[in-house]
């Protein structure tokens, strides 16, 4: 008695494989099933990336981190100016990047942060709110001559730190 195992094999790989073959020409989705599809991979795209204190972490322009000490929220909400020198130029100032973030604490808006990283100096890229510092520790990518960045392109390094009581 031969098995039936290679035949099913071959019928599944050819359903799924094959456009126009087996069960994938069968399925039609609507319009309004297309959008849901659609917000529903947004919202996992922007759900909130979970961090903790003293660990540094990387959040996309538009995204939110939650930090679950303190119901803190920080959004990446605007790259408000980058004149970093580009890497294949040489510069008189080595330029920088100020970047802003929106603080949320239990779902209100506490603090909006503007935070300044220029190379070579570390201070400005720290600011602080309630007992949290917030400390900006690089934003990528960095600008090349000729190539032009986009808004949801841009990703800052960030660290949070609380002081001690």
């Amino acid at each position: 008695m031969r098995s039936l195992k290679p035949l099913l094999s071959l019928s599944l790989i050819a359903g799924f494989c094959l456009p126009g073959y087996g069960l994938s020409h069968d399925i039609n989705t609507s319009r309004v099933e297309a959008q849901l599809m659609a917000q529903n991979s947004y919202q996992y795209l922007n759900a909130p990336v979970k961090v903790t204190l003293n660990t540094e972490f990387d959040l996309k322009y538009g995204q939110i981190a939650y930090l679950r000490t303190g119901g803190i929220e920080i959004k990446f909400s605007k790259v408000l100016q980058d004149s970093r020198c580009p890497s294949n130029v040489t510069c008189i100032w080595q330029g920088q990047v100020i970047i802003e973030l929106e603080i949320l604490q239990y779902g209100r808006k506490v603090s909006t942060l503007n935070l300044t990283l220029i190379p070579g100096r570390d201070a400005s890229a720290v600011q602080f709110f309630n007992k949290y510092t917030v400390k900006l520790i690089d934003v990528s990518p960095y600008p090349k001559d000729g190539q032009q960045i986009f808004p949801q392109n841009y990703i800052a390094r960030i660290v949070v730190t609380k002081e001690r009581p």
